[in-house]
């Protein structure tokens, strides 16, 4: 009976997969390797899944067994000999005392004598001296033992990080690929337009798992009725959306702005419909078109990049009254 593809849920995945393992099964894998991927990619399986066949004492193959007991430490997330390096408050750094602590651990024996994995699910939280304290290890680390760093972009490494492990770029998969997966996984809930997907996939950078968990809110369902308040906005009075972006879903919000705005300037170039973010708004794209200038769209959208890194910057901030600031910024430019 054939068996089922490792990672089923996410199928972009397995290639990745398959040429890892097949370096491990060739003698010819590397001890640290960097996953550099948009987030909504489901990168973690795929490492929990090259974690679970490096420490399944039953491998078949590409297969872990998943009922060794290394299997079993590793799926409920309590292997000893795996090391989740990650700092759970976002602004504070990994500091250069926890990767000594951590290097020490790792010299000691392995538990359970398959190796150690260390893992760093978001590798910018460590700071220059904590980087620089991992690269001894990096170079010329224990027996068995091997580094999976996950980042977003490649910037975010230290060359000397970069040039001691293999560097793997995952991209989202196509457009039809990932179409095709949300129908799928979809279709236990409501009907969706394939307009409707496809405007959401772009809106998340081509993201499938971040696209479905954004058709399943309900800040989805009223997206048709915000682009309406939007347009009226824009005829009568702006200061209407302050009720409407004054919550916790404000940069939503600031970027169906932002992205509706790019696909008028789009209309404005000639540029054909296919490529637009918001495909299954295009009348809306239209009336917009209709009312702004070009040139008075561009600045809008500076403005609204402006105060949307002041939003994402400032934690103490008065949220109301920046998007205040930014309704009157937007209005005195489009008005005048």
């Amino acid at each position: 009976m054939k068996k089922k593809p490792i990672l089923s849920l996410y199928p972009w995945l397995n290639n990745y997969y398959d040429k890892i393992i097949n370096q491990f099964q060739n003698k010819k894998n590397y001890t640290a390797y960097i996953f550099c991927s948009l987030n909504g990619l489901g990168i973690k399986f795929l490492i929990y899944e090259l974690t679970k066949w490096i420490f399944c004492i039953n491998k078949q193959k590409i297969y872990s067994c998943s009922i060794c007991n290394n299997c079993i430490l590793v799926h409920k997330n309590i292997h000893p000999d795996l090391y989740i390096i990650k700092n759970n408050i976002k602004q504070v750094p990994i500091g250069v005392d926890y990767i000594r602590n951590l290097i020490n651990k790792i010299y000691q024996t392995s538990y359970k004598d398959v190796g150690k994995i260390v893992w760093f699910p978001n590798f910018k939280q460590l700071n220059i001296f904590s980087s620089n304290a991992l690269l001894k290890i990096l170079e010329e680390p224990p027996k068995n033992t091997y580094f999976f760093l996950q980042c977003n972009y490649k910037e975010e490494l230290l060359p000397t990080i970069y040039s001691r492990c293999q560097f793997w770029n995952i991209f989202p998969p196509n457009e039809k690929i990932s179409i095709s997966w949300l129908k799928k996984n979809l279709q236990n809930n409501q009907i969706f337009k394939t307009k409707s997907i496809k405007s959401a996939l772009r809106i998340c950078n081509y993201s499938p798992i971040n696209t479905f968990y954004l058709l399943k809110n309900n800040i989805w369902k009223n997206r048709n009725i915000f682009y309406n308040v939007l347009l009226s906005a824009f005829k009568t009075d702006i200061m209407c959306l302050l009720s409407i972006l004054d919550n916790k879903h404000i940069l939503f919000y600031i970027d169906w702005i932002y992205l509706i705005l790019l696909d008028v300037i789009k209309l404005h170039l000639k540029i054909d419909l296919k490529f637009f973010y918001n495909v299954d708004q295009i009348s809306i794209i239209y009336k917009i078109f209709d009312l702004i200038f070009i040139d008075k769209i561009k600045l809008m959208i500076k403005k609204i990049l402006f105060y949307k890194k002041i939003l994402i910057k400032i934690n103490t901030i008065n949220y109301k009254l920046v998007i205040i600031n930014l309704l009157l910024s937007l209005e005195d430019i489009y008005k005048f």
